[in-house]
């Protein structure tokens, strides 16, 4: 089920490509304004990073996002990062995070009609929900530029 008004067929492509269902070929955003609202540009991310506080574990789980395959990764693997096991707390502190930057970044928070911390990961990624409680999630490539301009690579 696909929650993201902008990440349209891209995501599932995406998922589809990691699966190894396919292979696609995706247009890079960090070069164009063609963006929803609630996903920054990179010089916005490259501020926001600038002056927000991450914890260690914090900054695991965004290179471990950085360093995923075409930067897709679930909610599991991002509990690994920090440290935990299950996909729902780490989407619980990835959601954390989404919310730092998007209030640093002067970023309004996505209208979804899902949870508050899920909703906070879509100023950092785009998801699609799994057939179980996961997430994956696709980094938006603004960000992921703005991770590697502030040396959170």
């Amino acid at each position: 089920m696909l929650y993201s008004s902008h990440a349209g067929p891209a995501v599932n492509a995406r998922a589809n490509a990691r699966r190894g269902t396919g292979y696609f070929a995706f247009s890079d955003l960090a070069a164009t304004d063609d963006r929803p609202d609630y996903v920054g540009s990179v010089d916005q991310y490259c501020k926001a990073l600038s002056v927000v506080e991450l914890s260690s574990c914090e900054r695991d789980m965004l290179r471990a996002h950085l360093r995923a395959p075409d930067h897709c990764i679930t909610g599991l693997d991002l509990a690994f990062a920090a440290g935990h096991f299950g996909p729902r707390i780490g989407l619980k502190k990835y959601g954390r995070i989404g919310r730092k930057i998007a209030m640093a970044a002067g970023l309004p928070q996505c209208q979804t009609d899902v949870s508050a911390y899920l909703a906070a990961i879509f100023s950092l990624a785009d998801g699609t929900q799994m057939e179980t409680e996961d997430w994956n999630w696709v980094l938006h490539p603004t960000l992921a530029e703005a991770l590697r301009k502030s040396g959170i690579s």
